[in-house]
């Protein structure tokens, strides 16, 4: 017979068995960038945990949220919204871009701004939006087109020839600037100078000038498990090492259930312990009966070991119960009404704070984003045609931040965006982040320091057949005199990695 389900009135904190034993994983240091910083006598270090971060969250709440604070509706959205949101970002930036040309031909005193799609016999400057001649080709110089904006251009679009160019870095859905001339006829442009996208200004001296003590960050990004069980024993060990660091802030990404563990996706979710002829348990069960609890334990050894720690949880497309496209809202909103009685208040009773996805803040001043989608692998695929073509993860890396926005390929990679409101992938205010937090499958788990900005890609606790990896991120504060203020010269990030 089938076995009886609590009733939804029941403590939802308390697990459908007793809390697992641990399983004893080891923890060792992987690699570390900038590991002359001296962590245990870095100024400020001691006591340092004895008052908690100052967390600020950045960008508009509107974005993510709908009426009355809760989780807005994205399935009745328009073709009309969708085209008007992405020629708002380009009308946005054409003047900007103008601005970068002019800058690099000083030169031209009298440059003059064309409009794509329209003959010139000048030399002119043209702004637009990078597109594929071929729908399902991948982005090559001979299969370039440049789109305008329908305000300036009525969305005309021209064949783009960039041979004359020294140097290209492109992708579909990038927004350009090209100097050069056109055809005849006005259907090719012959650029003879392409500006990739918005400079990238100097990184400040002074970073996070507020912050004078150590500020230590942990990142914990899913899945959890293994794609062939549920076994969170390294969820456990990592907030369990968490505990011990006792760092100022602990971000975990989801997903916490992944759509894509094979028990999940079969409907045959066993815990560990379970036999084949239990009943497996619903998706529902899997967060409140078992996750849920897991994470809250471990959240309340955080807590009884560093009360000031700030715990940021982090949402993600790949929950199994998460049907929400970006921007995500907060757990409580996008998962909560998909677990029942109860799942939104469980989901608040975790002790931490329940952040949209992407999540733009600061944190003493230091300034993240932070999203648990692969932010680099959409540019490395999306046909990313780069001349001359080396250090290829860098380069992508550096288009993010020319491009001020998080996901900017087109079309969408990840595909689940509401396009009504993808202005909140960009970084809020155009402003650059100090540090950009995702995990990626490009490349490997490190950090590195692009044009003065730290990317940290903490890797996934578990990969698909194997244990994975977690990162830790140190802020040293300035010196007295400030002449060591900049983030390559104070920040510290060390990958440690599982084993048996």
């Amino acid at each position: 017979p089938k076995r009886m389900r609590q009733a939804a009135g029941d403590d939802l904190a308390d697990p459908i068995t007793p809390e697992p034993p641990r399983k004893q994983l080891q923890v060792s240091l992987k690699s570390s960038v900038n590991d002359r910083i001296l962590i245990k006598s870095a100024p400020g270090a001691a006591g340092a945990q004895t008052e908690a971060v100052t967390i600020q969250m950045l960008g508009d709440a509107k974005l993510w949220t709908g009426a009355r604070g809760g989780a807005y509706a994205w399935m009745d959205e328009s073709l009309e919204e969708r085209a008007a949101e992405r020629d708002r970002r380009l009308a946005e930036v054409e003047a900007e871009l103008v601005a970068a040309v002019r800058a690099r031909h000083p030169e031209l005193e009298d440059l003059v701004v064309g409009v794509v799609g329209r003959p010139s016999q000048a030399e002119v400057v043209l702004c637009g939006r990078i597109l594929c001649e071929g729908l399902e080709g991948r982005l090559n110089e001979r299969a370039m087109l440049l789109e305008g904006s329908r305000s300036s251009a009525k969305g005309m679009r021209v064949q783009l020839n960039v041979s004359g160019c020294p140097s290209v870095s492109a992708f579909p859905g990038q927004l350009v600037a090209v100097l050069g001339r056109s055809g005849t006829s006005g259907t090719t442009f012959h650029a003879r100078d392409f500006v990739p996208g918005l400079a990238v200004p100097p990184a400040p001296a002074l970073v996070a000038p507020d912050c004078r003590r150590l500020l230590h960050m942990m990142v914990l990004s899913g899945p959890f498990c293994t794609r062939d069980g549920l076994d969170y024993a390294p969820l456990q060990e990592a907030l369990a090492h968490a505990a011990e660091a006792a760092p100022q802030t602990l971000l975990i990404l989801g997903p916490l259930v992944d759509a894509g563990n094979r028990g999940i996706a079969s409907g045959e979710a066993l815990l560990p312990g379970q036999g084949d002829e239990e009943d497996p348990l619903s998706y529902e069960e899997v967060y409140t009966r078992y996750v849920l609890p897991l994470l809250r334990q471990g959240v309340d050894r955080l807590r009884a070991a560093s009360p000031a720690t700030k715990v940021l949880l982090v949402p993600s497309l790949e929950d199994v119960l998460n049907f929400h496209p970006m921007p995500q809202p907060p757990l409580d909103l996008s998962l909560g009404p998909s677990l029942g009685n109860g799942g939104a208040e469980q989901l608040r009773r975790l002790g931490v704070e329940l952040l949209p996805n992407p999540a733009h803040l600061t944190v003493d001043g230091l300034r993240l984003t932070v999203t648990s989608a692969d932010a680099l692998s959409p540019v490395l695929r999306s046909g990313l045609v780069l001349r001359p073509e080396e250090r290829k993860i860098e380069q992508a890396l550096r288009l993010i931040l020319q491009q001020r926005s998080l996901f900017p390929v087109l079309p969408r990679d990840p595909p689940q965006v509401s396009e009504a409101r993808a202005s909140a992938l960009d970084f809020p205010d155009g402003a650059l982040p100090d540090v950009c937090i995702f995990p990626s499958a490009s490349g490997t788990a490190s950090g590195s320091f692009v044009d003065g900005r730290l990317f940290v890609n903490p890797g996934t606790v578990c990969r698909p057949a194997a244990l994975g990896s977690f990162a830790e991120i140190w802020l040293a504060p300035p010196s007295a005199q400030g002449s060591n203020g900049s983030l390559a010269e104070r920040a510290r990030v060390d990958v440690k990695t599982f084993s048996k």
